[in-house]
């Protein structure tokens, strides 16, 4: 395997590229609750791949909708199996996502110089919940309805613009909408942040004990 190595680094030079670009020091208390970031990472890349797949069997019709979804479950290879990964991957981004949020306000790591990054994290996490909202929603059954009353009644909560995002969210309400925020709109977004996450987090490191 090295032999390989070496060959290819002679031609291509991937050894100095991974130095220079992906390998980068680690604090001496690294430990296994730094991996949780990656893991979102992987997570979100996970939701791109076979979320592309899904793409070219939903249909996004309040009346196919749900029927599309169950064909490509049924009548497709892999269909099911690509739906639950899509749905377990998101799940499991949520678990990832929250326990890193948890770690860095344990260590601290918000404070300068990294409180740009923990503002883009932050704007990133809520990305990531509008992605899980809006998927929800596709299948257009009783609990993608359910789960739009239900985010409908906790914006109500929200202090002065709380009124005004409802009316927005019910009464500008079509699947057509939510599936073209979900598809377009939010991978964009998120691959921006996601990118400006991880430079920030390149150019700074990852902290040390406090």
């Amino acid at each position: 395997m090295k032999t390989f190595i070496d060959w290819l680094d002679d031609r291509l030079g991937v050894l100095e590229f991974y130095q220079k670009h992906i390998a980068y020091p680690l604090p001496e208390s690294f430990s296994f609750w730094h991996v949780f970031g990656g893991l979102t990472i992987g997570c979100i890349s996970i939701q791109f791949i076979t979320g592309f797949y899904m793409i070219m069997y939903y249909i996004p019709e309040p009346d196919m909708a749900h029927e599309s979804i169950r064909s490509m479950c049924n009548n497709t290879d892999f269909g099911a199996l690509f739906r639950n990964v899509h749905r377990w991957s998101a799940t499991l981004g949520a678990v990832f996502l929250i326990i890193h949020a948890g770690h860095i306000m344990a260590r601290r790591a918000f404070r300068p110089p990294r409180e740009l990054n923990w503002w883009a994290g932050l704007l990133l996490g809520s990305l990531f919940v509008l992605f899980l909202i809006t998927g929800i929603i596709l299948p257009w059954d009783w609990r993608s309805y359910w789960e739009l009353i239900i985010w409908a009644d906790w914006l109500k909560v929200i202090p002065v613009v709380g009124g005004t995002l409802t009316d927005i969210l019910l009464g500008n309400f079509s699947l057509g909408l939510s599936y073209a925020i979900h598809i377009i709109l939010l991978p964009v977004l998120i691959f921006f942040v996601l990118a400006i996450h991880i430079i920030l987090f390149r150019r700074i490191g990852m902290s040390d004990r406090v």
